[in-house]
């Protein structure tokens, strides 16, 4: 498992290691998680647009303690952006990887799963973006995630 949240963490940074050469974005953003009992979490993420429809995006979100558990979920995904002509909107489908985890009283658990969802943005200035997005995951009989933000280009 060690192995596994080692080269999650390998991806996220080497996506930011390419900033100079096109947009980068950073987004804070409240998660939901509609199928579990720990279902209220923050989250941040990092984006890096490879070509002007193509964004890879290394994101962690933390899920608070409740009842003595909290989860942590890590995710790599890449995002296809399709810019709404006549609009300023952005809506994105996303796939990608993601790691699970638990912690309880008595130990903690963790599985590497797949990611599918879609999401959307729209900006308030030229400095600030709204977006809400979607996501499954499919490790432990499958989960789904709703988050709401801001997302920051630079």
């Amino acid at each position: 498992m060690k192995k596994i949240v080692l080269a999650i963490c390998a991806v996220m940074f080497s996506l930011t290691s390419f900033a100079q050469v096109g947009k980068t974005t950073v987004s804070g953003h409240f998660d939901y998680l509609l199928d579990s009992p720990n279902n209220c979490g923050i989250g941040a993420n990092i984006g890096y647009e490879f070509t002007e429809n193509w964004r890879g995006v290394a994101q962690f979100d933390y899920y608070f303690n409740k009842d003595h558990m909290s989860m942590w979920n890590p995710n790599v995904n890449v995002e296809y952006l399709f810019r709404i002509p006549n609009s300023q909107f952005i809506v994105y489908p996303l796939a990608g990887l993601n790691v699970m985890g638990w912690s309880y009283d008595e130990g903690s658990d963790s599985k590497l799963g797949l990611n599918i969802g879609c999401g959307m943005e729209y900006p308030l200035n030229p400095n600030l973006s709204f977006k809400v997005e979607y996501c499954y995951k499919t490790q432990y009989d499958g989960h789904s995630t709703l988050n709401v933000g801001l997302v920051f280009p630079f």
